[in-house]
């Protein structure tokens, strides 16, 4: 089963996992790695390196999700995880993260699967207006 590593700002990766886990139930192989104010980017990446140690060990693929793109959390999963053969999502939320937790696995080609799941996040996306919804 493909492991799924959380890294944001705060406690954002705590509560999108508390809001995960209402909706599909406990997930195993999922880890949240939160960044705290004042903390320095090498200490978060040795973190998410201790994280993520236990699925390189076992050798079973993982995906780090980070919530911006070029900020700390993605620069300390970049730095932490540079030399291994896995992939950075950025941009992570709740579309996104249900359908990893829920298709994971059935995940046969890993860059397929991943594309395929931030294509129905972005499809999870939309402006809804309320007038013209509720119009007809």
């Amino acid at each position: 089963m493909l492991g799924i590593v959380v890294c944001t700002h705060s406690d954002f990766a705590q509560g999108i996992r508390n809001a995960l886990e209402m909706i599909v139930g406990e997930q195993e192989n999922f880890d949240v790695v939160c960044f705290r104010e004042g903390e320095d980017m090498l200490e978060l990446s040795e973190r998410i390196k201790a994280v993520t140690d236990k699925y390189e060990k076992a050798g079973e693929k993982y995906v780090v999700c980070a919530d911006l793109f070029g900020a700390t959390p993605f620069n300390a999963s970049a730095a932490a995880l540079a030399a291994f053969d896995t992939s950075v999502v950025t941009g992570v939320n709740l579309p996104l993260l249900l359908q990893l937790a829920t298709e994971r696995e059935f995940c046969e080609d890993y860059d397929e699967f991943l594309e395929s799941a931030l294509s129905g996040a972005k499809d999870n996306m939309k402006v809804v207006r309320m007038k013209d919804m509720f119009s007809e």
